[in-house]
């Protein structure tokens, strides 16, 4: 009978365990996509201060020939 009831609470360790792994799984896998998401963005946003950034260069390069 013993053995039962440790056996009994050990499988129910056991699926608390579980649950609380697949919730933290799930947090986990949002906060990834989440971060990707924004990596992405910031991706964007960096391309495209580069190319302004680089318009820039060459007028100013421009204005110093022509000067």
């Amino acid at each position: 009978m013993d053995d039962m009831k440790l056996l009994e609470r050990t499988t129910g360790q056991m699926i608390d365990l579980l649950t609380k792994i697949k919730t933290e799984n799930k947090a986990l896998k949002n906060k990834l996509e989440e971060l990707t998401y924004d990596k992405s963005k910031l991706m964007q946003k960096n391309d495209q201060a580069k190319t302004r950034l680089e318009s820039m260069i060459s007028r100013l390069k421009a204005l110093e020939q022509t000067a």
